[in-house]
């Protein structure tokens, strides 16, 4: 017959392999924070379209926090619900077509929502591609809870995506662009590309030879973060919508200037909850014959 000594030590055994188990599991060791990049795409509606004209937008969110939030601060909480909805409720008033949204959070340590392009997804009843950088802190922080990216919502069909690096400085200081290959109309193929410089001299010179392989239209959103350099993407025929840089430096759309032509850009004004440290611009790009 066992003893109840020999039954509390088989019982102690178990629990110290389970939390043994369990921490290993859990250790952020295991993260090749170097290269591992989260990418995936799905699609909540596949019907076509034969639009002539198309509505972009371009926003950074801030990992879903307010303009007065600082969402590197672990001691604040942010992107939740609430901010969901108001990034959507923003996002609605220029009834876009195609989103391409920068500082996208996954299952950060100080976000409420963990998947957060999901549900603004859901709330937006749209399409959604994901990119993340990687497992990378701007400020070298260490342990790293989450990973941070690009996103594009759209109500076209998603066909595949590519999350191309474009920038890698150290393991934490890397940056990637999101491509998510759209079906505009049948038979026609869209590159809309969403992308967030550090930036970097690799930023602007990567990106052109990426740009040089495609051979569908493009349109091509995100937080440039650069002033002059900009003017590289010209000599592959890409033009800006904000033709006069009114707006600022910044926050760009940019589009193959072959395939289409601008018929307006603005702002779409946040001044009353400021949900982000960056504004959201639009451009209404129409399709040459």
């Amino acid at each position: 017959m066992r003893s109840k000594c020999s039954e509390g030590l088989i019982k102690l055994k178990a629990v110290f392999l389970l939390v043994t188990f369990l921490l290993t599991a859990c250790n952020k060791e295991d993260i090749d924070y170097t290269r591992s990049r989260t990418s995936y795409f799905k699609n909540l509606h596949e019907q076509s379209f034969s639009d002539t004209t198309i509505t972009c937008v371009t926003f950074n969110i801030q990992l879903g926090f307010k303009a007065a939030q600082d969402p590197w601060n672990k001691e604040i909480v942010g992107a939740d619900t609430a901010q969901v909805k108001e990034i959507a409720r923003l996002l609605k008033n220029a009834q876009p077509d195609i989103i391409a949204l920068q500082e996208v959070p996954r299952n950060r340590y100080n976000a409420v929502v963990k998947l957060f392009i999901e549900l603004l997804a859901t709330e937006m009843d749209m399409n959604y591609a994901y990119g993340t950088h990687g497992y990378n802190d701007p400020y070298g922080i260490y342990p790293v809870h989450g990973e941070w990216g690009n996103a594009i919502l759209t109500k076209y069909k998603i066909l595949e995506i590519n999350n191309k690096e474009v920038e890698f400085i150290s393991k934490w200081e890397k940056r990637s662009i999101l491509d998510a290959s759209l079906e505009l109309q049948p038979g026609k193929v869209l590159h809309a590309i969403s992308l967030h410089y550090i930036p970097s001299d690799q930023a602007v010179s990567n990106t052109v030879k990426y740009l040089g392989q495609l051979s569908d239209p493009v349109i091509m959103m995100g937080d440039f973060n650069i002033t002059g350099e900009i003017h590289a993407f010209d000599s592959l025929g890409f033009r800006d919508a904000d033709a006069n840089y009114t707006n600022n430096w910044i926050d760009r759309i940019y589009y193959s200037g072959n395939d289409f032509s601008c018929n307006s850009f603005g702002t779409i004004a946040d001044s009353v909850t400021w949900i982000s440290d960056h504004l959201a611009n639009y451009g209404v790009l129409k399709l040459n014959d």
